[in-house]
């Protein structure tokens, strides 16, 4: 009877752990990703080391030292319409700077005021994705005198069709 509960018990863990297995497969190797998608992706936009991408707070920010000219160019050259005066809510723009200075693999993450998702009129998100991919300039991250890839994020507060804040 010793036997049988221990071959038994043998099996479950054995099943559990093929499960663990074929759970991790189905999820990126860190939450947060951003993987190349064929159908939006520039395929010249090539990311130096696809397994070690930083997040935008593992290093010193290029963002932060230059947020006062990135403000200044988004909204000197921000356009709004009397169509987006409905507009309102987050809008967050994530890409990857890759280590010699060039962007891509932009996603859009839009949310209404009370955070729950929404999507923005065409015109507003996408005039807001050419203006963040038009910024130019971008410093690679640099960690131990080495250069990464790294992510970047820029969110916009718009309210009446208006931006009212940028972050981070």
């Amino acid at each position: 009877m010793y036997q049988l509960k221990s071959i038994i018990l043998s099996f479950l863990l054995l099943c559990i752990f093929i499960h663990a297995i074929a759970q991790k497969q189905t999820f990126p190797d860190n939450v947060g990703d951003i993987p190349f998608d064929s159908l939006q992706d520039d395929p010249g936009f090539v990311v130096c080391n696809p397994k070690q991408v930083f997040q935008y707070y593992n290093t010193a920010s290029y963002y932060k030292d230059h947020k006062k000219e990135i403000v200044k160019y988004l909204l000197d050259n921000f356009s709004t319409q009397n169509d987006f005066q409905d507009q309102n809510g987050f809008l967050t723009i994530r890409f990857i700077i890759n280590c010699n200075g060039n962007t891509g693999r932009f996603r859009l993450l839009e949310m209404d005021s009370n955070y729950q998702p929404i999507h923005f009129k065409e015109a507003l998100s996408q005039h807001l994705l050419k203006l963040v991919k038009q910024l130019s300039g971008w410093q690679p991250a640099v960690y131990k005198d080495k250069v990464y890839d790294s992510y970047q994020y820029i969110t916009f507060h718009i309210r009446n069709g208006k931006i009212i804040s940028i972050s981070p």
